[in-house]
């Protein structure tokens, strides 16, 4: 049966590209979409998410800017017996305004996993991706925790990373994610599901092995999420999720304390919202850290030419060691 090829919208985040990094990714574009005959049935799909714009901050230069992350990447299947598939991710991130990859050290920076899946089995991974912290905290932001511009992700994790250990090092490439790592989601089961993470080879620098969890439950209009993660520094968060849809209008909103070793608890809050009628979307959020008093508001505009191709406008105001006031204006493209 040849290969299928789909396309399809996604939504989920520098030195300069080689010509063999070019090729690599043609290669890899070119061969997810020759047919080629195989014995069992197996998608291959590209997909991708460009986000880029214009940006201006009070007592900064007008700059080109992105408002989430742009990344292009494979992902396939191929279905086994017993209900069961084999499934792999490759994805890499880069910067949309000058080619650049977004991590010097690290080339596929959004994911790079093989793994099992089943309806009755859940989801079996191994290898490098988002923890399940981070893999749910953007559901419960207007700007999908994206960390740039009027986004308030400053405000629902804090300072707590993934990492803990070599984020300086490392361009912070594993802020949201473990590497040599064994991830694993339960089917769903009234609503609810749970994810877990763990990782398998541990750093000589590491203090604990990284570990973390979320437990997801959806019903109707609502959707609620509690996750707990520790990284290799023994530093550990705890974060509660929910939003809840009304008509036209979706309130959400998380807290979490994160412990970071040598430092007082650190509470932080996002309270906010979206109004959506046709194409037009309104947003607008609080974030709050306790410990420090900084805050942050938000406010934005959303135009949906279509399925996969918006535009946007957003202002807001950030309250931190100095205030300072921020507008962006841009355009994004998925498939």
């Amino acid at each position: 049966m040849p290969t299928r090829i789909s396309i399809h919208s996604s939504a989920s985040e520098r030195t300069q590209r080689t010509p063999l990094t070019h090729r690599r990714v043609s290669i890899m574009l070119v061969a997810a979409t020759v047919s080629t005959p195989l014995a069992a049935q197996t998608s291959v799909v590209p997909y991708g998410y460009f986000d880029l714009g214009i940006a201006r901050e009070s007592g900064s230069a007008t700059r080109v800017d992105r408002g989430f992350n742009n990344w292009l990447g494979l992902k396939g299947e191929e279905k086994l017996s017993a209900g069961l598939a084999t499934t792999f991710v490759l994805e890499t991130r880069f910067d949309l305004d000058t080619g650049e990859q977004e991590r010097p050290k690290t080339y596929w920076q959004g994911e790079t996993t093989v793994g099992l899946k089943g309806e009755r089995f859940g989801r079996l991974r191994l290898g490098r991706a988002m923890t399940p912290l981070w893999q749910n905290v953007w559901e419960y932001e207007p700007w999908m925790n994206s960390g740039f511009n009027a986004s308030l992700a400053a405000y629902q994790t804090g300072r707590y990373t993934s990492d803990g250990i070599h984020d300086a090092e490392l361009g912070y490439a594993d802020f949201s994610r473990f590497g040599d790592a064994l991830f694993y989601g339960t089917p769903d089961f009234y609503g609810m599901n749970v994810q877990t993470a763990v990782k398998l080879e541990t750093d000589a620098a590491a203090d604990s092995r990284p570990v973390g969890g979320a437990i997801r439950y959806t019903t109707g209009p609502l959707r609620a999420v509690f996750a707990y993660e520790r990284n290799a520094h023994r530093d550990d968060i705890r974060l509660l999720g929910a939003r809840y849809l009304i008509g036209p209008t979706e309130i959400m909103g998380s807290c979490a304390r994160n412990r970071l070793r040598g430092s007082e608890p650190e509470d932080t809050c996002v309270l906010a919202g979206t109004y959506t009628v046709d194409r037009h979307t309104i947003r607008a959020g609080y974030g709050h850290n306790r410990l420090n008093g900084d805050h942050k508001l938000s406010a934005g505009y959303v135009y949906a030419f279509s399925r996969n191709v918006t535009t946007y406008v957003d202002l807001y105001q950030d309250h931190r060691t100095e205030r300072y006031k921020g507008m962006a204006i841009g355009m994004t493209y998925s498939f």
